[in-house]
């Protein structure tokens, strides 16, 4: 039994690096593109889009308990890796913060990178349980990516029929 999670935390530990890369990259890419141009598509992301931003709405919940609890016990002298950390932490939680709004997109693509920027950071500690909740959030960047572009070429299909006919 022990041998079964210690293969897959090592696995996990394994995807650490190479899955948070593809993370900052797609989050990257998701922000900038709905900041730009708000599309006017609507792509609701269903059980797993709720799921992933309500875990990384969770870690930034736990991680302002851990702020909150670090300057109530007097010890605010952060490393700077540790600020970065917390940071990122924090940023998690904008989608569950802007679910109602018109920049929600963005948002999950900025926790995309903050997650995906804290399981790096924590890199061999506790970085390989954030690698579930990074694959989760490429994934809704990723949909909401493909469901621009889908929406994109049926408008563009429409266009070019009634220029053509």
């Amino acid at each position: 039994m022990e041998e079964g999670a210690l293969g897959v935390a090592r696995f996990l530990q394994l995807l650490v690096l190479p899955v948070s890369v593809i993370g900052i990259t797609i989050g990257l890419i998701t922000a900038i593109r709905f900041l730009l141009r708000n599309p006017r598509t609507y792509y609701d992301g269903g059980l797993v889009e709720r799921v992933a931003v309500g875990l990384c709405g969770g870690v930034a919940a736990l991680g302002l308990l851990g702020l909150v609890e670090s300057f109530r016990t007097v010890r605010p002298d952060f490393p700077p890796l540790a600020a970065a950390f917390t940071v990122a932490i924090l940023f998690c939680g904008l989608p569950a913060i802007l679910w109602k709004s018109r920049w929600r997109v963005v948002a999950e693509g900025i926790a995309t990178i903050s997650i995906s920027v804290a399981a790096i950071l924590s890199g061999f500690s506790i970085g390989f349980l954030f690698v579930p909740v990074v694959a989760l959030m490429i994934w809704v960047c990723f949909a909401r990516l493909r469901a621009a572009y889908r929406s994109r070429t049926v408008a563009e299909a429409a266009s070019s029929q009634d220029a053509n006919g």
